[in-house]
């Protein structure tokens, strides 16, 4: 017996070593990451920004993309996720106190690719949503960043806990650093008419739902989320009978599933979703009822 339980104990040893050895590996490869520097995209866009409507811009930040969802109601940051395992992360202050001598195409690059103008890359910041932007989107939405109030507030470091860190350095988790998955020389998505059309659902999911949902929607695990979010729902709707698009506006717009009536639960953005206009919704139905 005593044979026994020195072997097992000798196991356990071994095991809490090895354990402990990836653990540290892991920390390592991401501190690795979180130093690299990158070069900041050179994005020419100042004239766009001169002439884009203020007032699209408000509803891309208010309202399709979400911003105020991290970055806070006045956009000058707000915590993301703060759990022990996965980390500490708040969303920067994006408004004109933070972005002071940051030229447009500076924030550009930032929105576009994850990367900050002194080369450093921003962390779970959706980039790989955000490319999906045409550029006269992209163009509304720092002209409309330019006009918020200013808030003098500056927000923590990032915190980048265990379990991240172990799922990045595994690769299952490029969304941590998004920065080091974009490829920085990808030219601008093309914007469909705004109407209530696939095609222009196709759009507005690309550059808002995949980041949850999933690059073809099917929904899972959230990456990088803490272990008490709800994974996202498959949305390729074509493939369930029981949904219909008067069924999926009342979901979008009541925050509760019109099929069993549960809460959405976070990180949906409900506030958000109920803001969204008959035509973003209708669009948004006709692409994802094709889905199957």
């Amino acid at each position: 017996m005593k044979r026994v339980l020195k072997l097992l104990g000798a196991t356990l040893a071994l095991a809490v070593v090895a354990a402990a050895a990836v653990l540290l590996w892991a920390w390592k490869h991401t501190d690795t990451a979180l130093a690299t520097r990158y070069t900041p995209p050179s994005i020419d866009i100042a004239q766009d920004v001169r002439s884009a409507p203020v007032a699209a811009g408000e509803r891309i930040a208010q309202v399709r993309n979400g911003c105020i969802d991290c970055h806070g109601k006045d956009l000058a940051g707000g915590r993301v996720v703060d759990d022990a395992l996965a980390g500490t992360v708040y969303a920067p202050n994006i408004t004109p106190a933070a972005l002071r001598g940051w030229s447009d195409g500076e924030i550009a690059g930032a929105i576009r690719t994850g990367i900050r103008r002194d080369g450093r890359a921003l962390v779970i910041m959706p980039s790989h949503e955000y490319q999906h932007l045409a550029r006269e989107d992209l163009a509304a939405l720092i002209a409309y960043l330019r006009t918020v109030p200013a808030v003098e507030r500056q927000t923590p470091p990032a915190r980048v806990g265990p379990v991240p860190r172990l799922l990045y350095a595994f690769g299952k988790l490029p969304t941590l650093l998004p920065a080091g998955m974009i490829d920085a020389s990808r030219g601008f998505d093309q914007k469909p008419h705004e109407a209530p059309t696939a095609a222009f659902g196709r759009y507005l999911a690309a550059g808002s739902c995949s980041g949850c949902h999933g690059a073809e929607f099917r929904g899972g695990p959230i990456p990088g989320g803490p272990p008490d979010w709800a994974p996202a729902a498959s949305l390729r709707l074509g493939g369930d009978s029981r949904w219909s698009e008067e069924g999926f506006v009342r979901t979008m717009r009541e925050g509760r599933s019109a099929l069993d009536g549960h809460a959405l639960r976070p990180p949906m953005p409900v506030s958000v979703l109920g803001k969204l206009n008959d035509v973003e919704l209708t669009a948004l139905w006709q692409f994802l009822s094709t889905l199957r």
